[in-house]
């Protein structure tokens, strides 16, 4: 059968939730998403291991090949693709209260330079939200709102105030 490879972004230390769900359907399509899951079958009998072995190989290749050459000393050591698998979910997935504070300070750090695209900015806001959201961080609505409009520059002053002294649409003046 003859494989096609979708063009996805490499794993970065910043794109491993995008990555993921991308690397995960190329493995869907490509049959070989069972690799991340599926431990060795027995050695016996020996032909089953061998294809097994052939696969998971092919399974790993397909990993090194959408990861940053910086990022391949996490891995190079792994067995399996299963066992690469799991070391990057470990590495860019943690939980921990170092990676929260991390993202939340580079969440709050977040600023639109002058000249950039609006577009580019309000997509990488917003990742930060589902990042942490994945880490059980919930951001109100109106304080997202908030934090958005001041993340903008300078430039977009008056389109901030005009927001701010909207009238509240519920209220009754």
């Amino acid at each position: 059968m003859a494989e096609s490879q979708a063009r996805i972004e490499t794993l970065s230390k910043n794109n491993f939730e995008t990555w993921k769900l991308q690397m995960e359907d190329v493995l869907i399509k490509n049959d070989r998403f069972e690799y991340l899951s599926e431990v060795a079958p027995p050695p016996e009998p020996k032909e089953a291991y061998d294809s097994w072995k052939i696969e998971d190989s092919k399974t790993k290749a397909d990993l090194i090949l959408c990861i940053q050459p910086s990022e391949l000393k996490l891995v190079k050591n792994c067995l399996t693709a299963k066992d690469m698998w799991e070391k990057l979910e470990r590495t860019y997935q943690s939980k921990d209260p170092a990676r929260k504070a991390n993202l939340l300070k580079s969440f709050l750090q977040l600023k639109m330079e002058t000249g950039s695209d609006v577009r580019d900015h309000i997509r990488k806001f917003f990742e930060f939200i589902d990042k942490l959201q994945d880490l059980d961080i919930v951001i109100d609505e109106d304080l997202t709102s908030v934090m958005l409009l001041y993340s903008l520059p300078a430039n977009f002053e008056t389109f901030r105030v005009a927001i701010e002294s909207r009238d509240d649409p519920g209220s009754k003046t």
